[in-house]
């Protein structure tokens, strides 16, 4: 009984050490006095006359206020995905609002909803947050949106940033002589299944940033599922044929305006950044990527921030395995030397 004894002792003992090898005990430290964030949360916000509206906020005080869009079919938490640069977001002190559309995530559907009710929830919102003046960003389908705010309010916009962005559908699109049972035809088996809502190619470069799959599903999840509304297209058919329709007037949006646009776009094509010129009288920056795809709005969302904070004469590079912001000029000479567009996380392999 002793010998089994003393060698249970030892082995106890031996683990113990074992355990106690660096680097897996570290040295204990002050802890911490707060949570960190899992994300940015849902809030609600109910008007006198009678709306419900569901937005997020950043929040940060002090920060250049930002009014985001998503694209076609997203939740409020859309803006999320491109939090794979919230530390370069939060350097240059950029707040993100973000206002839910009808029947996605956590809002109901409501008949009969219109850009008309869209204004009136974003400026609710913007009232209550007591957000005067902002810059506005939109995304692929949020750039209807984006037009239909900017024409209601031009003078509360500093900026206006449009990535792969669409516009109205011109007329005779195609797409607007369908009804909507066409439309639902093509749209559900996407719509329930948010996999292949989100599926970028394999050759996608968002597939450099680690876990950007995984929480684009996520995104799909919740806009066609949270609340129980079990992958109903409808809201995403009305959407799609809420883009049939005049654009709105945009003579007034004074604001500098930036596009972004990928030449081999296919879902948001070369013509449509044209259409946001025509239409637009202060376009300041057309920053067109050659060979690129729809994915030019996470490609190059480093640039994208360096504009809305009011840096645009810089641009993102990675010369030497160092993110540099450097005046244009210079950035085309370290181009040809051999430096690439964008911080260096850009540079590295897939995340796998």
């Amino acid at each position: 009984m002793k010998i089994l004894s003393l060698t249970l002792a030892a082995c106890l003992l031996a683990t113990t050490a074992a355990h106690a090898e660096p680097p897996t005990v570290a040295k204990v430290g002050e802890l911490p006095l707060a949570f960190d964030d899992l994300g940015v949360a849902v809030q609600t916000l109910k008007t006198a006359d009678g709306r419900t509206i569901h937005y997020t906020d950043t929040g940060e005080v002090g920060f250049r206020p930002v009014l985001f869009m998503g694209g076609t079919g997203t939740s409020a938490r859309a803006f999320e995905m491109t939090e794979f640069l919230k530390s370069m977001r939060k350097q240059l002190k950029l707040r993100f609002i973000t206002v839910e559309r009808n029947g996605f995530g956590d809002s109901p559907m409501i008949a009969g909803w219109s850009y008309g009710d869209y204004v009136a929830e974003v400026r609710a919102v913007l009232d209550h947050l007591n957000v005067q003046r902002m810059s506005g960003v939109a995304i692929s389908g949020g750039g209807p949106y984006m037009a239909q705010v900017a024409a209601a309010m031009p003078e509360r916009f500093i900026s206006l940033h449009l990535l792969a962005a669409a516009t109205q559908r011109p007329a005779g699109d195609p797409v607007c002589k369908y009804t909507a049972e066409q439309i639902t035809a093509v749209i559900k088996p996407q719509v329930q299944n948010p996999k292949l809502w989100w599926g970028f190619p394999k050759d996608s470069p968002t597939h450099q940033i680690p876990g950007f799959t995984d929480r684009a599903f996520d995104e799909g999840a919740r806009a066609f599922y949270i609340r129980g509304q079990m992958g109903d297209p409808a809201p995403e058919v009305a959407e799609v044929m809420r883009y049939c329709g005049p654009a709105p007037d945009l003579s007034a949006v004074k604001a500098p305006a930036f596009i972004y646009q990928g030449s081999a776009d296919k879902q948001v094509t070369a013509d449509t950044a044209e259409r946001w010129k025509a239409q637009l009288p202060n376009v300041v920056e057309m920053r067109l990527y050659p060979g690129e795809g729809h994915d030019v709005q996470y490609r190059h969302w480093d640039q994208l921030l360096l504009d809305v904070a009011g840096q645009s004469q810089l641009t993102a590079v990675c010369a030497s395995g160092r993110s540099r912001a450097v005046p244009k000029a210079q950035a085309e000479q370290m181009l040809k030397a051999g430096a690439t567009l964008g911080v260096c996380a850009w540079a590295k392999p897939a995340a796998g």
